[in-house]
């Protein structure tokens, strides 16, 4: 299974930006993974960062960066969702709860997309409703 475009903007992003210390230019993305039009790169773009994956540090270029942080003190007892997503094209539904000494994971543990060798790019939380929506969508597969 092929990396869908947004899993590769999202890894090229990642590794782009841990190798030169800045993120890409639209130009730089939409070259990387083989786009001749910077179009339907915004479009991802705008799609990733309507679903938390991908945000900006100011409105100025080379702003992007890969959203990777889950605020969890220990003893929260409140349940978290996850979506890792892997440079493979592959994505991790997990659900957590903070104890004092480390998270607690429950539920299933849901994956999507290719699974081979792919690292982290992206850690990002998911609303309950989000979480059930892939849960529902894995269960149906």
């Amino acid at each position: 299974m092929k990396a869908s475009a947004e899993d590769r903007i999202l890894a090229f992003i990642a590794d782009y930006t841990g190798r030169r210390g800045v993120s890409p230019t639209i130009r730089e993305i939409a070259d990387g993974i083989g786009y001749a039009s910077t179009g339907s790169v915004h479009r991802h773009i705008a799609n990733l960062k309507a679903e938390g994956l991908l945000g900006e540090t100011g409105g100025k270029s080379r702003s992007l960066v890969v959203n990777s942080g889950v605020s969890a003190r220990p003893g929260d007892e409140t349940e978290h969702h996850l979506c890792l997503k892997t440079s493979d094209g592959g994505s991790l539904f997990l659900s957590f709860v903070m104890r004092e000494d480390g998270p607690e994971f429950s539920g299933p543990f849901c994956t999507r997309g290719v699974r081979d060798k792919g690292e982290i790019v992206a850690c990002c939380p998911m609303t309950e409703e989000a979480y059930d929506s892939a849960m529902e969508r894995y269960w149906e597969a």
